[in-house]
């Protein structure tokens, strides 16, 4: 009987580490560990950001879940909660811990930057909970994905560009990631996106594609910006010619490769 507790103890600790999505999550944290190390070294006030975003990040990914999960039950059965793991009390529970831990840990930063994340994470709850249209969700989820830029360094036109390089895939990313979940997100109730926003999501790779360039045609950076950021305009490439022929499935995979090269390119390149 212990030993078959334990089992279960072990697979319900699995889950909840699944629920928190450490792929997706290290991308938002490497965004401000990366920012703002270089903008304020490795000081504390560095900490506190990385640790905040960290269990905010942490907190939205159970929020979303905890919230979806009729719609995972169709669209990603194998998640904990479809799968009846980790109950949906539990989710809401432990999502509301790190919300509150992430808030203390944030109020130890620049005001600016604490108002930044009480903004963010309201506004990141509106989106969960409110059936709001697939292309203004778009637009959000990359607004959030930009203000990560400003959170963890002062805002100048560099910053403000390379949030942009980074933002503006998440538009398409998040119009791509609907058409996937379109058949389980009908249980909930939300309208599909209109087919003719997957020709905006081709744009949105399209044109980060083009503007990758900019900063090192207006000189913000070395020379070793280039390797990475090749990468990154590739992928970006290719998945605007995927999605505009209706083929989602890489976007996660492509999406995840052009994020890290344009981490990669503003580190090497002198953010």
């Amino acid at each position: 009987m212990k030993e078959r507790g334990s089992r279960v103890s072990l697979e319900r600790f699995k889950a909840f580490v699944k629920l928190m999505r450490f792929r997706h999550t290290a991308q938002i944290v490497g965004i401000v560990a990366i920012i703002s190390i270089a903008s304020h070294g490795a000081t504390r006030q560095t900490l506190y950001a990385i640790i905040s975003s960290l269990l905010l990040s942490i907190s939205v990914f159970l929020l979303d879940d905890a919230h979806d999960w009729e719609s995972d039950k169709i669209a990603h059965p194998q998640r904990p909660i479809p799968k009846g793991l980790i109950t949906i009390h539990q989710a809401y529970a432990a999502s509301a811990i790190f919300m509150f831990v992430g808030i203390l840990c944030a109020s130890a930063l620049l005001f600016y930057q604490f108002a930044i994340f009480i903004a963010s994470a309201a506004l990141v709850v509106t989106i969960i909970f409110f059936n709001i249209k697939s292309i203004l969700r778009a637009s959000l989820i990359a607004f959030l994905i930009w203000i990560l830029f400003p959170f963890g360094a002062f805002p100048d036109l560099k910053t403000v560009l390379f949030g942009l390089i980074v933002a503006l895939p998440h538009v398409g990313g998040s119009i791509a990631k609907d058409f996937i979940h379109a058949r389980g997100d009908k249980v909930q109730g939300l309208e599909p996106p209109p087919d003719w926003s997957r020709h905006l999501a081709s744009a949105a790779f399209f044109l980060t594609g083009a503007i990758v360039w900019l900063p090192k045609i207006l000189g913000f950076v070395t020379w070793l910006y280039v390797p990475p950021i090749l990468l990154t305009q590739v992928s970006c490439l290719m998945l605007g010619a995927k999605i505009l022929k209706r083929r989602y499935e890489k976007v996660y995979l492509y999406g995840g490769i052009g994020m890290c090269s344009a981490l990669a390119a503003f580190f090497l390149g002198g953010i």
